[in-house]
């Protein structure tokens, strides 16, 4: 995927921003305890909106090749930051720890339908494939270039 997605915040719109695809248009906002309108989701809420869709969808083309047979896919993602220091965090915790924050994302998926135990044990192991979740787990090369207008 290499389409561009454009963010253009007005200054009097405060936090309000609109986001065009080339297909698409939507917006985030922030709530109104940190100053925005709430009249869309913040950015946070949209990552991690995008996290769960792009996890059932990647449950369902797999079970649609797979043939097996379902009806719902649900995924609930709850998202919790802790303030901390790196005493207090096992190991693997340590690298995700961001000036003395660590943020939790937990997605329970939930599945409906007739299958047998091993394509619905499989679930887990194909939903940490989905593309959102692999750029989530993964440091990402990010490069940003500031350009005048």
């Amino acid at each position: 995927m290499t389409s561009l997605i454009i963010s253009s915040l007005k200054k009097q719109d405060i936090f309000y921003t609109d986001i065009k695809t080339t297909e698409h248009t939507f917006s985030s906002d922030e709530p109104e305890n940190v100053g925005g309108t709430n009249k869309a989701p913040d950015p946070v809420t949209l990552a991690l909106g995008g996290l769960g869709a792009c996890t059932a969808m990647t449950l369902k083309m797999y079970y649609e090749h797979k043939k097996v047979e379902w009806d719902q896919i649900d995924v609930h993602i709850r998202t919790v930051v802790k303030k901390t220091s790196a005493d207090e965090l096992p190991e693997e915790e340590k690298p995700f720890l961001n000036n003395g924050k660590i943020r939790y994302v937990y997605k329970d998926i939930h599945i409906k339908g007739n299958m047998d135990d091993k394509a619905f044990e499989r679930a887990e192991v194909i939903a940490g494939k989905c593309p959102v979740n692999q750029m989530m787990n993964k440091n990402v090369y990010m490069v940003t270039t500031l350009h005048r207008a």
